[in-house]
């Protein structure tokens, strides 16, 4: 989750041509012209004597064409036309207030920008571009929120507010650098901004200045209805405030039912998988278990699920639930309150969970997961349903070896550990399954 800025700084040559004119003089009196001396009359010419063959003819020179400078075209700009907003938006850095650089182009291609450079003009289809363009960034206003600056390298808290345009000076700048045959760049003119509800107050009151952890995990080969469940679920923790002593998922996510807009999917039930509203949840549960884990902690309640799922690699850092009886809950030690932000990528397939909060006391550190042992998995087995045709077969379960695994939790004080902690899963080894159609 990168907040990404790139900024075109074109910078258009100016090229100045001079001519030093040539002082006025006064021309020297005319001299006229001498007669021309007297010419005798000249004989007539002899007839020429007739040739021979051993006569050869001059060469004959050929006459070079007379050379012509030809004349330059002018040069024009020949690459897109750009139309550039830059601002400084209002940011806080570690519970300092400061501004960081907000920057939009519209970009008009190489092609199209110069056939409206030969028209010289801001043609209809460019004007109805500029105020789709200038709309955008009279509402392009946000919620503070934390957002990565500085290529990704820190958090800040950003208000983006909307920006106050003045169309007619930013038409005027457009029309300019279409006239000009040196420009490519225009810049919108701005005049003014407008706060969003949320500003960077809010984060200061509550003491929300630092990031603490993200985690992740990857959904890849998740069904359409697993899918709609993790964003059902994920979007419990996008921008949630959370205050108390004690985390509670359940309390976070409310009811799993068809109300809260789950449908279904497979679930762990037992010894077998099954079809039950809400498959999917413990993608978001063991999301937010790394999330909390990596920011160091306690937790309360955590219980690892009856095998080794492949979604939640790598394995030991899985958190699964059930309601109402089985919950993952943590204290919060930070001292105050926490702030929760998520955001997935249905193209790669990863969710991902951010908690920030006051500054941490420790630098956390997890440490690689390690198998202490494993259990090969058991024979293949199969589950009669009759809701499928005779003879029909459907795997709903890949073999994982059992194992046990272990995973260190470190806490760093100026470089220097201060204590750590081991969390340790168990996992059953688990088969291939199948159900087999017995309907006739």
């Amino acid at each position: 989750m990168t907040f990404n800025r790139c900024a075109a700084l074109l910078l258009s040559g100016v090229l100045l041509v001079t001519s030093t004119p040539v002082s006025a003089q006064t021309p020297p009196p005319a001299v006229p012209a001498a007669p021309a001396p007297a010419t005798p009359a000249t004989p007539p010419p002899a007839a020429p004597a007739p040739a021979t063959p051993s006569s050869t003819p001059a060469p004959v020179t050929p006459t070079a064409p007379a050379l012509t400078t030809p004349t330059a075209a002018p040069t024009m700009a020949s690459g897109p036309l750009l139309v550039t907003v830059q601002a400084q938006i209002p940011a806080l850095i570690d519970g300092k207030k400061t501004t960081t650089a907000f920057v939009r182009t519209l970009s008009i291609p190489v092609e199209r920008a110069a056939q409206i450079r030969k028209a010289g003009k801001i043609t209809a289809s460019l004007d109805a571009e500029l105020n789709r363009f200038m709309d955008m960034l009279e509402k392009v206003g946000e919620d503070a929120r934390f957002m990565q600056v500085d290529d990704g390298t820190q958090w800040a808290v950003v208000q983006r507010n909307n920006l106050k345009i003045d169309r007619e000076a930013t038409r005027a700048n457009v029309l300019a650098v279409l006239k000009d045959r040196f420009a490519v760049q225009a810049a919108v003119v701005v005049t003014g901004q407008t706060p969003p509800k949320r500003t960077l107050d809010f984060f200061v009151k509550k003491g929300i200045t630092n990031f603490l952890a993200t985690g992740q995990t990857s959904y890849d080969g998740s069904s359409p209805e697993r899918i709609t469940n993790i964003h059902v679920g994920a979007r419990n923790f996008k921008d949630r405030l959370f205050e108390g002593k004690t985390f509670s998922f359940n309390q976070m996510i409310g009811p799993i039912s068809t109300r809260s807009g789950y449908v279904a999917g497979l679930v762990i039930a037992g010894d077998q998988t099954a079809s039950g509203v809400g498959g999917g949840i413990c993608q978001v549960s063991t999301t937010v278990f790394r999330t909390l884990y990596g920011a160091g902690l306690p937790i309360v309640q955590r219980q690892n699920h009856s095998y080794q799922v492949y979604y939640y690699a790598p394995q030991g850092l899985d958190a699964t639930i059930y309601q109402p009886s089985l919950d993952l809950k943590f204290s919060n030690d930070t001292g105050g309150a926490l702030w929760f932000q998520t955001d997935w990528d249905d193209q790669e397939k990863v969710l991902s969970i951010s908690v920030f909060g006051k500054a941490p006391k420790y630098d956390v550190v997890v440490d690689a997961p390690k198998t202490l042992s494993t259990t090969p998995s058991p024979k293949d087995r199969f589950i009669n349903d009759p809701s499928m045709k005779l003879g029909e077969r459907k795997q709903v379960d890949w073999a994982a070896p059992g194992a046990v695994i272990e995973v260190t939790r470190r806490f760093l004080k100026g470089g220097q550990e201060v204590k750590k902690d081991t969390l340790k899963s168990t996992y059953r080894p688990w088969p291939n399954i199948f159900r087999v159609g017995t309907r006739k």
